[in-house]
């Protein structure tokens, strides 16, 4: 068998490196992977080399790596679901233990099997706990579902092996297959399952750098919410679906109130604060109802379907509310007091998106110019042609960067 032992070594010593890569990317339990890595290539070897070794060094000292590479892919486990992992005191004490146990039964009994039996049992033990582990505390994260079923059934199959091993050992399981067959099986599958669990981790591993990259490039650093470029693929997405089904888009602008006021009063830092603080209370009101996105500086916007307007009235007026009543902190103590003007606009299905948002950003301006503070809604698509819109909105913008120009150019006590 030395030809499978071979191939595991070969095949766990490749994945080494790609693990220490994946080190670098902060993935959780990566250490411990690499420990469970280095193990089993260190067990695999010790069979590779059982032909110039005498018995007991195998038995004793490869199955004792056998159990010390599950020990660490289950401490793996544990970090990356955001369990304690188990004490160092606990795995040295269990690793000597194990050693003390088998080096008796190497001593008691000349067939070296009883240890090997000894050994799975304890390392099948822990990868049933690895199963289990993986299955109660595992988040449901959708991008790496496929990776985390694999290491699953994996962990369960290194146990039933293992299982399968013990019972050949205490009852006549396998009776009716010829023993060379039956213990060349059980070693193989015991060689090769251990490179397979293992690549399940990588892959699990590299699933979640590119989830997590995915994540980072999808939302917007400081706020948390969908980027510009995330948000408007989201609201093409559920503009188009809701079209589908027949429903209406609801699309609001929303622009935190006096912002330049903020910055200057608090630094930057403030207004940073400020900007997190307010996507936190918005997501907290929205509840999952609908996408929230950063656009530029502190101009947000929501995205809902199948919402009418007085729905998406009564939504705006909470978020008026809650942005109002829960103030902001600077971090130095000090309160920051935070309003927000919303423009909210309603498409029929198969509206125009771009006039959705022209209309929403009509609204907005018209809610800033009345006071702030408060929401304003804009008509329905059908009542102003898609040019009229166009033109509305430039003159929005073109007023808007006026009143920009004046408003740096005032007292603070004077900003609107």
């Amino acid at each position: 068998m030395s030809f499978l032992s071979a191939i595991a070594v070969i095949s766990l010593a490749v994945m080494f490196p790609v693990l220490l890569l994946l080190r670098k990317s902060g993935a959780p339990g990566v250490g411990s992977f690499i420990l469970a890595c280095v193990f089993s290539t260190l067990c695999a070897g010790a069979g590779l080399a059982s032909t110039a070794t005498p018995p007991w060094f195998n038995a004793v000292v490869g199955s004792t790596l056998m159990v010390a590479a599950s020990l660490a892919a289950l401490n793996g486990f544990r970090e990356f679901l955001g369990r304690r992992p188990l004490g160092s005191t606990l795995l040295v004490a269990t690793l000597a233990c194990t050693m003390i146990v088998l080096g008796v039964f190497i001593q008691v009994f000349e067939n070296p099997e009883p240890s090997f039996a000894f050994s799975g049992a304890l390392a099948g033990l822990v990868y049933f706990i690895t199963g289990v582990t993986i299955l109660r505390h595992w988040s449901g994260q959708k991008a790496i579902a496929p990776y985390v079923l694999f290491c699953w059934l994996s962990a369960l199959a290194v146990a039933a092996l293992h299982a399968i091993r013990v019972l050949g050992v205490a009852t006549d399981l396998g009776s009716g297959i010829e023993p060379q067959i039956w213990a060349t099986a059980l070693v193989a599958a015991r060689h090769l399952m251990m490179p397979l669990f293992l690549l399940g981790v990588v892959l699990l591993l590299h699933g979640w750098v590119i989830a997590n990259l995915r994540h980072l490039i999808a939302h917007d650093e400081l706020t948390g919410a969908l980027s510009r470029r995330a948000f408007m693929a989201e609201c093409e997405r559920m503009s188009n679906a809701a079209a589908g089904f027949g429903r209406q888009t609801a699309f609001m602008l929303l622009d935190l109130d006096r912002f330049k006021q903020i910055n200057d009063q608090h630094g930057h830092a403030g207004g940073d604060a400020a900007l997190g603080h307010f996507t936190r209370i918005v997501k907290q009101t929205l509840a999952g109802r609908g996408f929230l996105g950063r656009l530029g500086g502190e101009e947000f916007g929501i995205v809902l379907t199948g919402v009418g307007r007085p729905e998406a009235i009564a939504l705006a007026e909470a978020i008026c509310s809650a942005v109002r009543t829960t103030p902001a902190s600077n971090g130095k103590g000090r309160a920051i007091p935070l309003t927000v003007s919303i423009g909210i606009a309603i498409a029929e299905p198969g509206g125009a998106l771009a006039d959705l948002m022209m209309q929403a950003d009509l609204a907005l301006y018209e809610a800033k110019a009345t006071g702030r503070d408060r929401l304003s809604i804009a008509n329905s698509l059908e009542a102003a042609s898609a040019a009229s819109a166009r033109a509305l909105a430039g003159a929005a913008a073109q007023m808007r960067a006026a009143a920009m120009a004046v408003t740096s150019a005032q007292p603070l006590s004077s900003v609107g």
